[in-house]
């Protein structure tokens, strides 16, 4: 799919889709749905209300957050805000997607503007991955050639990795210059910073997995572990037995971080064995193999195997 934006923003292609970058103050392409990663929904909610001021578009936001608690964090005289609960009432608007469905069309067959849509992560619970996925590509068909853009924001926490690649090659990611503010960085976290390549597929279709650096234990926070887990979680990890962490003392998440961090570089290690050895192993066995190690279950007897052949 070609992405235009206006003449300042940047498009830079991967193996992944096209990630789009705007910079702030420029109108969003129309006719395109886009996705954008936000920490936290405090983040979303000081963009949009600094594009309101921006721009003479309608805006529209559908979020898990009531009316109420929206007044003192956007101008709700700016943006049309809609709360997504199964409670009935006014300017609510139910989890259906025949509801959503019926909410955007009635929106961009007029005028002209942005619909923002928060809460994927309990749509996706609500109606199943596959489903969830069906209705985004009917979003994106539905935007085409109109006056409106579509932005879905999301944690990328909250989904499974391969769900996640597949989301994005229907709704490129938006990488909006300028963004909130994020926590001062220090010198060590600098240096525990990863640039990580963007995930390949490999021939059974999981995502390659890739050997990181060690985060070290001065300088370690949770805002740190957080980046690394959504990492691993790219590379088709489960971590979730570290995910407790976050909610942890320094100390005691590094330490758990610490047993995690040890089976993961275990399992790329494996991997990396298993792909040398590949003609040892029938075509069952690689995928049974690369799928236990993700899961991070079985290590040694995977480790047995190999050191048999």
């Amino acid at each position: 799919m070609d992405i235009i934006i206006h003449s300042l923003s940047t498009v830079t292609r991967t193996n992944g889709g096209p990630v789009v970058t705007v910079d702030e103050g420029l109108v969003l392409e129309k006719g395109h749905l886009f996705s954008k990663e936000f920490e936290q929904e405090a983040h979303l909610l000081e963009w949009l209300d600094r594009y309101s001021q921006s721009t003479d578009e309608h805006l529209v936001y559908v979020s898990r957050m009531p009316h109420r608690r929206l007044l003192n964090q956007i101008d709700v005289t700016k943006i049309e805000t809609y709360w997504m609960t199964h409670r009935a009432g006014q300017a609510h608007i139910s989890p259906d997607l025949d509801h959503l469905h019926a909410l955007i069309q009635s929106r961009i067959n007029h005028h002209h503007g942005l619909i923002v849509i928060e809460g994927l992560e309990w749509l996706v619970s609500l109606h199943g991955e596959t489903t969830l996925l069906n209705f985004i590509r009917t979003l994106r068909d539905d935007v085409h050639r109109t006056q409106w853009t579509l932005l879905l924001p999301v944690d990328a926490l909250a989904f499974n990795a391969i769900w996640l690649a597949r989301f994005k090659r229907e709704a490129p990611e938006l990488v909006i210059q300028s963004m909130p503010s994020e926590p001062t960085v220090t010198p060590v976290e600098e240096e525990a910073e990863v640039s990580v390549p963007l995930v390949e597929v490999t021939e059974e279709g999981l995502p390659q997995l890739v050997m990181l650096n060690r985060l070290p234990s001065n300088g370690f926070t949770r805002p740190l572990l957080r980046k690394r887990i959504l990492q691993w979680r790219r590379m088709g990890l489960d971590v979730s037995e570290v995910e407790p962490a976050l909610h942890m003392s320094d100390e005691d998440a590094f330490a758990l971080y610490s047993t995690v961090e040890q089976k993961v570089r275990v399992a790329v290690e494996l991997e990396r064995a298993i792909e040398h050895h590949k003609l040892a192993f029938t075509a069952g066995e690689l995928t049974t193999s690369k799928f236990r190690i993700r899961q991070l279950t079985g290590l040694d007897e995977i480790r047995k195997r190999i050191e048999s052949i």
